[in-house]
Parts: structure tokens; sequence; C-alpha cells
């Protein structure tokens, strides 16, 4: 299983910060110009190869062509354009190009259904997994990275750059302990810049590891989650050989969203006073214009970032420690991509749900758990007990929490029967019969 991890790079051991942000802003440029160059040549050559192979049953010979493999020969060009870099970065942004061009070509850039990837100034600066080491230092962990070729380091008198990174949580460390001990394997890594913050710099590490599933688990148990705004996540277990929910304590089936709430409101109160506030500043920061002023409001904003990290981190890790109490073998949870989009409160637009999302995949697959998304329609609407659909068995306006069927008379919290109903199996075709059986109904009625 492949991952990574991402931390801030605080400063160079051996070089100036100023000196250092020239080096890699130039870089960074010099890999944007070699990667559209190569997605170019990539392009050209895949068509006239499409071309000769139509008139002539083969492909082109590329080492007639070329002396050597169409893919070294890009990359000699691009060690060209990027002349003081390590020829394994080289090696290893040319294998991203290739991967991102394959994308395209797959996505059907030949058919004019997609356009040719470009990349601007701003694409990350990737690193061989083989030319940087990390390691503990005096001052906290640091980072030894090669970046320049044999000339470079000759003319400048510099081999190898030691940066330091900045405080890191103690998921981190453990995770850049284990990259370190050999427990995961180190694998490339990236540098990119602060979008809001120039010359702050991260430092993206992937790393995989084998997963060790556990044996106990059954995958006839579904534990279906249920994402809300007043109870974060609702849990049901379903057994799909006996067709019944197993039994559930109340108080840990649901993870309420006090806590979420509470949060929300005190960083909008106080969003709200530090924006009256910044108009009027003190002397050290007038004159230097809205970015300035607006300084501790993006430290906010940061702070939001590591809660909304740290709340999605603990509430993914209570579903799958669920999942695994109670030996469920799958997880299936409401497919969430634009759900945010759909929000016009600020605070849950801007909340990361498909974050949430990630973090139960990845962490139930590292226990050997399946991860399944389903399309959320109609299973608030749905009874779990008759299967009847209408938007009439929850009243949203008076009783939002309450679920009352209106063909059977069942009962329950609206959460808890949502739940209940993403954890069936093949859940999205069970309700799309019943609306197809509803709408014959509904035609033979009228």
């Amino acid at each position: 299983m492949n991952k990574c991890i991402k931390i801030t790079i605080k400063d160079c051991i051996n070089i100036d910060r100023k000196d250092l942000n020239k080096i890699l802003w130039d870089i960074r440029y010099k890999t944007s110009l070699a990667c559209n160059k190569a997605t170019t040549w990539m392009y050209i050559f895949a068509q006239e190869n499409m071309d000769y192979k139509s008139l002539n049953g083969i492909s082109i010979n590329e080492k007639d062509r070329f002396g050597k493999s169409h893919g070294a020969w890009i990359e000699n060009r691009m060690n060209e354009i990027m002349e003081i870099c390590n020829s394994g970065n080289v090696a290893q942004t040319r294998q991203f190009v290739t991967n991102r061009f394959n994308d395209d070509r797959k996505k059907g850039v030949f058919k004019g259904e997609v356009s040719l990837s470009n990349f601007k100034k701003t694409i990350p600066i990737i690193i061989h997994n083989k030319s940087f080491k990390i390691s503990q230092g005096n001052n906290g962990y640091e980072v030894e990275m090669s970046l320049f070729n044999r000339e470079y380091m000759k003319e400048n008198n510099i081999k190898k750059i030691f940066l330091n990174i900045d405080k890191i949580g103690s998921n981190e460390k453990s995770t850049l302990n284990r990259i370190m001990s050999g427990e995961y394997k180190q694998g490339s890594a990236q540098i990119t810049e602060d979008k809001n913050k120039k010359g702050k710099w991260y430092l993206t590490i992937s790393f995989g590891f084998e997963v060790k599933a556990i044996e106990t688990l059954d995958i006839n148990k579904i534990l279906g989650v249920d994402l809300g705004i007043v109870n974060t996540a609702t849990m049901s277990v379903y057994n799909s050989m006996e067709e019944k929910w197993d039994r559930m304590n109340w108080k840990e089936c649901i993870i309420s969203g006090d806590e979420l709430i509470h949060f929300r409101q005190k960083i909008e109160a106080r969003k709200r006073q530090m924006q009256i506030a910044s108009k009027c500043v003190g002397e050290g920061r007038i004159g230097h214009g809205i970015h300035t002023r607006m300084n501790p409001l993006e430290k906010l904003n940061g702070s939001v970032a590591k809660f909304k990290d740290t709340f999605n981190h603990k509430v993914s890790r209570y579903i799958v420690d669920m999942a695994v109490k109670y030996n469920c073998g799958l997880i299936q949870m409401e497919d969430l991509s634009g759900f945010s989009g759909a929000q016009t409160e600020s605070f849950l637009k801007n909340w990361t749900y498909f974050d949430l999302q990630t973090k139960v995949q990845y962490k139930a697959e590292e226990k050997g758990i399946t991860f399944n998304k389903i399309v959320p329609s109609y299973t608030s609407q749905r009874c779990s007990v008759c299967g009847c659909i209408d938007k009439e068995n929850r009243d949203c306006k008076k009783n939002q929490a309450k679920f009352k069927c209106v063909t059977c008379g069942h009962e329950e919290n609206a959460d808890i029967n949502a739940s209940k109903n993403i954890s069936i199996p093949n859940i999205e075709e069970i309700i799309k019969e019943q609306l197809e059986l509803n709408k014959k109904v509904t035609s033979k009625v009228s």
C-alpha cells in the first residue's frame, strides 16, 4: 500500500534562506519548461507512430530513429533544460510526465476528448527516492538531499543541501521513524511552495508498506456510515448472511458533531472580530497592504486546517476501530465527491468531507478491510424495515432527527435509519428497483 506524508521545511542548514528560495524557484521553472517540452515530444511521436503503424503494420523502431529508446532520448533533452539538476531527479521527473501523458491517452487526448496536460511554473520539484535521506538531528528531523548535478556541485563547491523539518505531530514522527528504520519503503518526494506564502516550502514524501489483514474479519458483515452535521458519523452493522443488523450501543454508534459545531462557532466569531480589528491596526502593520493587515487571519486559517486534519484523523480512526470490533470486512460510505460544493453554509462548504472519506479508506485498507462508496440518493428517505421510499418519511422542517415510515409506521432516529440503508449490500440497485416500482404504481393510479 502506498501513502505519503507532507511536512514543512523550516530552514536550510548549509544555504542561506534567500539563496535556497532562488535555487528552488530556478529548478521549478526549468522543470516546468522541461515537462512541457517532454509532453509535446511524446505527443508528436505517438501521433507519428500511430500513422506509421496504420500504413506499415508495425511500430517505428525507436533505436533506429533515436539511437536509443524514445524515453531515454527525452530524458537527455530534459537534462539539457534542467542543466543544474541531479540526473536521478530528472529521471524521476520524466517518469512523472510519462505517467501523466499515459493518463491523457486513456482519457482520449487523441480523440479530442481532453486537452494535453501542461505544467505551470508552480509544478512540484520531484526528488528521486535515492536522492534524499531522512535522519534525526540535534534540532529535530533533517533531510539530506541531492539537488544538483556534478558540474554545478563542482562550480559552486556544494554537494548536498541539509533541510530542517518544522515541528510535526506524533503521527508524522511515527511515520518518519518507520521510513528511517526501513519498516516503510521510502518512495520519491516532491517539494512544493505554499500558494499563499511565498518562500514557504513543503516536502511531501511517499512511502509504501505491506497490508496485514486481520483474519477474523467477515466480508459478509458490513459497516454502513452516514455522515452529517448534527451527528458527524452514524454507524450500523449489517450481517448479510443473517439479513439483520447487529445490536449496537447508542453511544458507540454515533459520533456527535458538537465538537465540530462548537469549533465552527468559535472560529467564525473570532474571524468577525479580527476582520473588524484589521481596519484599525498598529503602526507595525500600516502601509504594508491588505496581506500584512490580514496576517493574523491567515494564521487562524492555518489553525482551522490543523483542526480539520486532526478531527478527521480521529473520526476515521474511530470508524475503522468499530469495523474491527464488529469483525466487519467491508465499510460502505456515501460517495462524497462534490458534497462540499453543494453546501451553502461557509464553514461546511470548506469542510473536508472528502478528506474524511479518504482517511477512512486508507485506514480501512491498512487493516485489510474492503472500502466501498455508494450513491447516497434516497438513503435518508428509505425505510430500512419495509423499503418504502417517500419524502414524507422525514419532516426536515419540524423534526429533522425523526424518521417515521408512512407505510409501515416504523419510527427511528433518521441518521440510524440512513446508516442501516447504507450498510445493505447492493443498496443502490435495491433503491433503483423500488423507484421504478413506485413509478409503475403511480402511473396505474393516475
